[in-house]
């Protein structure tokens, strides 16, 4: 049998995916949110009989090939070993791509490496003092054993010469994999030296790098060494622990998000296993989104002082536009959580369970920051709080921090009421008078932009052009008041100069540079952008019919149901033939 067909065979598509999407059994099939984009009702179907996924909202679909690849951004080979590894199968005919060796090699040396800092920490005399220091810390030795804690010893060819005098290995190939720099009268020598070594591991298991921490706090040099970026790591995209606590974080649909590798031990140790911690200060895109694979919720324990003040700032916003419903834990005792917990782990337990929502947190650090016994403290506070309460989108919410701010400023509501009104959209916390970030365009106004910008670049006549558009398509902006006045009067000298002036300037021209010589090829471009419009309106129109059949199966109704699903299939079938 075809080894690729056998791994598909012995992949249960529903299995594979439920380990990132929520699926409900839909009829005979099963039905969740789409990974692979933002909605509220699910438009994400599997099919377990034919082992195929599409969304019906974005349109994406495929096997379980295809479905690895688009989640973890990997290519066929690396989705078809992964597949195979999860299945059992030993793949013998299949040749991995030069890349593809590359990066198994390095994962080999990474594991061994690995697998040498681990057995120095628990079993050689060598490792002793950093053994005695991490059970002083608090460390036991399962949470050693778990998560694979190491002690790089003081030499300058420690692993060096395990990995290449012993193992066969490359001193470049070491290099690769940011276990060695290249200098020294030798040539090579250990990045890590003397260090508490933290193994990193991606969300699949393999170890991606190492972070290093020396035992004596006081010393000169840094008290923490990570691996550099390599084709393996990157701190932008991994979450430390992530590979033990994933089903923790899953069952409890929450994770909790700490700064340092200590602190994830310490909580995981006291019973809080829903627990990762980011690397660095920064809380990433990347980090948001691989959290969203496991979780709905997130509580930010960052450190206290003024850098993980700024991460949890930073991060607040970034969390909320994708969806990830963030608390924030303020600490009942000490700077960090590893602090917290070695004085009562109640406390690090009560702290989490009083997570805040992240306005409280937005008005009480601003109140921390300034104080308000003196006008002048008010009006930071007042200046930092109302652009963050500006951007709240429910009414009833907007309301209730008005009132809380106007209560802890000791002023009335109305003062507030205004101060939110007039206060520019803008970050938290951002220097003054630095520029905001413009709102981002949905492709519908691109589109729209786009099809306006074709018709400028149109010589001689454009009525049969403009005649052909269905203005129920355009949203109600400039564009479609513009095509609105074109076909009352097809002459664009006449219609609205400033705004067309304004389209003809916009960055799509530079897009059509040689269309414009061509008519027809511009009138293909003309076609294929209405197209892409209709297909906007009718994915809109199978939003709305799948939340109808979402109604109808709750209600039980029948005789709606058949309605609904009828008209999802031909809106369905327009949009995969393109008839628009």
């Amino acid at each position: 049998m075809d080894q690729i067909e056998e791994v598909r065979r012995k992949t249960d598509l529903v299995q594979l995916i439920s380990e990132s999407v929520n699926l409900k059994k839909a009829g005979r099939n099963f039905k969740g949110l789409c990974p692979f984009h933002e909605e509220k009702s699910p438009s994400f179907m599997v099919s377990q009989e034919r082992q195929i996924w599409k969304c019906f909202g974005c349109q994406e679909g495929g096997d379980a090939f295809k479905f690895v690849m688009r989640k973890e951004g990997l290519d066929f080979g690396e989705a078809l070993r992964m597949l195979a590894d999860k299945a059992g199968i030993k793949l013998e005919s299949f040749k991995p791509t030069q890349e593809q060796q590359i990066k198994e090699r390095l994962v080999e040396i990474n594991h061994l490496a690995s697998e040498y800092f681990h057995y120095l920490l628990t079993g050689h005399e060598s490792g002793k003092k950093a053994l005695e220091y991490l059970l002083k810390r608090g460390v036991t030795r399962e949470s050693i054993k778990t998560f694979k804690l190491g002690w790089a010893p003081e030499e300058w060819q420690g692993v060096q010469n395990f990995l290449v005098k012993k193992k066969q290995y490359k001193n470049e190939e070491l290099e690769q994999a940011g276990l060695v720099i290249k200098g020294g009268r030798t040539g090579f020598y250990d990045r890590f030296r003397g260090r508490v070594m933290f193994p990193l591991f991606d969300f699949r298991g393999r170890v991606v790098g190492f972070s290093g921490r020396v035992l004596e706090p006081d010393v000169k040099e840094a008290k923490y060494v990570n691996s550099p970026e390599t084709i393996l790591y990157n701190k932008s995209n991994l979450l430390y622990g992530l590979e033990i606590t994933k089903e923790a974080i899953k069952k409890a649909d929450k994770a909790v998000v700490v700064e340092g590798e200590l602190d994830a031990i310490a909580s995981y140790q006291v019973g809080v296993k829903n627990v990762v911690a980011i690397k660095g200060s920064a809380f990433t895109e990347e980090q948001v989104e691989l959290l969203k694979r496991f979780c709905e919720h997130a509580a930010l324990a960052l450190d206290s002082d003024t850098a993980g003040q700024a991460a949890t700032m930073r991060g607040l916003e970034m969390a909320e536009n994708a969806g990830l419903n963030v608390r924030i834990i303020q600490l009942l005792y000490g700077k960090d959580p590893d602090e917290c917990i070695r004085k009562e782990a109640r406390l690090w337990k009560d702290s989490v369970k009083a997570a805040v929502p992240v306005y409280d947190f937005y008005i009480s650090a601003a109140v921390k920051k300034y104080g308000v016994e003196s006008p002048e403290g008010k009006r930071q506070v007042s200046g930092l709080v109302a652009p963050v309460l500006a951007k709240i989108n429910n009414q009833v919410i907007k309301a209730h921090y008005i009132k809380k701010l106007a209560e802890v400023l000791k002023v009335n509501e109305e003062a507030v009421a205004e101060e939110v009104d007039k206060a520019p959209y803008m970050k938290v916390f951002e220097k003054q008078n630095q520029t905001a970030k413009p709102a981002v365009r949905t492709r519908q106004e691109m589109l729209e932009e786009y099809l306006l910008a074709i018709l400028l670049q149109k010589t001689g006549e454009i009525k049969a052009w403009v005649e052909t558009v269905e203005t129920t398509l355009l949203t109600d902006s400039a564009v479609k008041k513009i095509m609105e006045k074109l076909k009352q009067n097809p002459d664009k000298n006449q219609a609205w100069p400033a705004e067309l002036e304004m389209a003809a300037n916009a960055a799509w021209l530079t897009d059509l540079g040689e269309l414009t010589e061509d008519e027809e090829k511009l009138f293909k471009e003309w076609e294929k952008t209405k197209e892409e419009l209709g297909k906007i309106k009718l994915r809109e129109e199978l939003a709305g019919l799948t939340a109808a059949v979402k109604k109808a199966e709750e209600e039980k109704d029948k005789a709606a149901l058949k309605t609904l699903e009828q008209e999802f299939v031909k809106i369905a079938q327009q949009l995969k033939t393109g008839d628009i």
